[in-house]
């Protein structure tokens, strides 16, 4: 799997990945020098030795790479901090690294809040799983009526009418005669939430219940590893990168089947 810059704690580093050693890609060393104004030379002196680039520079090296606003402000604090000409003003842009890489393994910052439940309806909402899976299951057409929704979910008739009722009263759900149709596809909370628990709680019970029915198309893995403390930064950006790709393949798709995501990365640590 290709690195992101949020890989690198050292901008040179980091260019090396993108052009290449001492001897390859010298057409990419030569475009990216254009770019900047400079000798190809030049650049292997910044990548391979004591040169550094100006903060100029790196903002055409942003532009050369295409950027994003984030990406660009996280490699303009690697060369400010590689350029640094004493202990606290490195410290002081090292300090500033961290603290964008902390941002970023925050869950709901990467992906953002999406949520229109009140307090009194997520303390319903979130105490069961039920509700979530049936607000999701009426985004698929077959699943719109009750008794779709009750032999889906192997669920007795009145519960799935309680909820059903529910959700319209909260304005997930709006009734069309004997159909319902969903009004909010994605709701969010973050860890901060004091309903968090109780929804990670219920589905992975459900994880649980699915492991004695498991079917050609689920999957179900359990690791436990050592890793250095690096990696294990590394490793949760990663993930966040994949809910994020994750989440917008399912914005996309058409709505057949309802599956269950569970992620759980952890230390052991007490």
């Amino acid at each position: 799997m290709a690195k992101s810059i949020y890989d690198f704690s050292d901008y040179k580093a980091y260019l090396r990945s993108q052009v290449g050693d001492k001897t390859a890609r010298r057409g990419l060393k030569s475009a990216l020098a254009n770019a900047l104004s400079c000798q190809p030379t030049y650049i292997s002196r910044v990548i391979n030795g004591p040169a550094h680039l100006s903060l100029e520079q790196a903002t055409g090296v942003n532009e050369f790479f295409s950027h994003s606003r984030d990406d660009s402000h996280y490699f303009l604090l690697l060369v400010q901090k590689d350029r640094a000409g004493n202990r606290p003003l490195k410290s002081y842009f090292a300090e500033q690294i961290q603290e964008m890489l902390d941002r970023r393994l925050n869950l709901t910052r990467r992906l953002g809040t999406q949520n229109k439940l009140s307090e009194e309806h997520k303390q319903i909402f979130y105490s069961s799983w039920i509700y979530l899976a049936i607000h999701i299951a009426l985004t698929i057409p077959e699943l719109r009526t009750r008794e779709a929704l009750a032999q889906y979910l192997n669920l007795p008739s009145k519960k799935v009418a309680e909820i059903l009722e529910f959700l319209v009263e909260a304005g997930l759900a709006r009734p069309d005669g004997q159909h319902f149709t969903s009004e909010s596809s994605l709701l969010r909370i973050g860890s901060d939430s004091p309903f968090i628990i109780r929804h990670h709680c219920n589905w992975r019970t459900q994880v649980l219940e699915s492991l004695d029915r498991e079917k050609i198309h689920d999957l179900h893995y359990s690791g436990v590893v050592s890793l250095s403390r690096a990696d294990v930064r590394v490793l949760k950006d990663r993930m966040l990168e994949h809910i994020k790709e994750y989440v917008t393949t399912v914005r996309a798709s058409k709505e057949e089947e309802v599956y269950v995501l569970c992620m759980d990365f952890f230390g052991l640590q007490k």
